[in-house]
């Protein structure tokens, strides 16, 4: 049970934050726990605990799904800004999928050349500052909100968090940094990242993590850790992003991405 705690807590905390979640938690298995399982075992165990905050971001935005479902299956009584989002998640979820696909040949390149993780995360580690004191400069934040989403937007994000599913890329960084660039608001960069990853994370536990879902194991236990200090931690995370310039909030994040990388964190 500690272990599925701990496990969880790791969840929790780094999902919100420019490091790979996934990682993190596989790191954390193999070193703290001494797991043996396989590579593949691994990624499916980090991707199922990934429902804890899934749930979590579905709590913190409840509002906003309300909204995309009414999308769904009302679209006449939708407001247009809940239309643009869920038609925002429809591209971005299938170009995800399909990019998966050539991410997957990609991913054995990085295992066979160990610096090509190291390079991609620094790259998005520098957009991240590169898009921080932009905004400083220009001594404001984005002004683009869900109202102005548009196709462009679903095929760069889509395309986007479809290369940061590659082994040690942190999907949070690399979506905000593109949004960023998009020049999206920042409350709206935040939201529009995580809200993203909810049905990549829903369909791929469907697809690899079927047995874990019909059954009570112990993995339930990481999920519920990982739900809890999820619902704490990304409201602290949004709460922060608020209160000050959101440039400077893009440098921090992008800074623990260089500090993550040159430390070795992320191997």
């Amino acid at each position: 049970m500690f272990e599925q705690l701990m496990l969880g807590a790791i969840q929790g905390i780094t999902e919100w934050i420019p490091v790979s979640s996934k990682a993190c938690v596989i790191a954390a298995k193999i070193h703290f726990f001494k797991s043996g399982a396989s590579l593949n075992e691994l990624i499916n165990y980090a991707l199922f605990l990934h429902l804890g905050t899934f749930f979590a971001a579905i709590v913190y935005f409840r509002d906003d799904i309300k909204h995309i479902l009414t999308a769904m299956t009302a679209p006449r009584n939708a407001a247009p800004e809940g239309k643009k989002i869920l038609v925002f998640l429809c591209i971005t979820t299938v170009l995800t999928a399909l990019g998966q696909l050539l991410v997957n040949h990609v991913s054995a390149l990085t295992h066979s050349m160990p610096h090509a993780k190291t390079a991609l995360t620094s790259v998005i580690a520098a957009l991240l500052i590169v898009a921080g004191f932009l905004q400083i400069k220009a001594r404001g934040d984005g002004k683009r909100t869900p109202a102005d989403l548009n196709i462009k937007d679903g095929v760069l994000l889509g395309l986007v968090q479809a290369a940061a599913t590659l082994p040690g890329l942190s999907r949070a960084g690399t979506t905000m940094a593109a949004l960023s660039f998009r020049n999206f608001d920042k409350e709206y960069t935040l939201k529009l990242s995580f809200l993203m990853s909810l049905p990549v994370i829903f369909i791929g536990n469907i697809v690899k993590n079927y047995h874990m879902l019909l059954t009570l194991g112990p993995e339930w236990i990481g999920v519920l850790a990982a739900f809890i200090v999820g619902i704490l931690t990304i409201g602290t995370l949004m709460n922060f992003a608020r209160r000050i310039n959101f440039g400077v909030f893009l440098v921090f994040i992008g800074s623990i991405l260089a500090i993550a990388v040159m430390t070795g964190a992320l191997d």
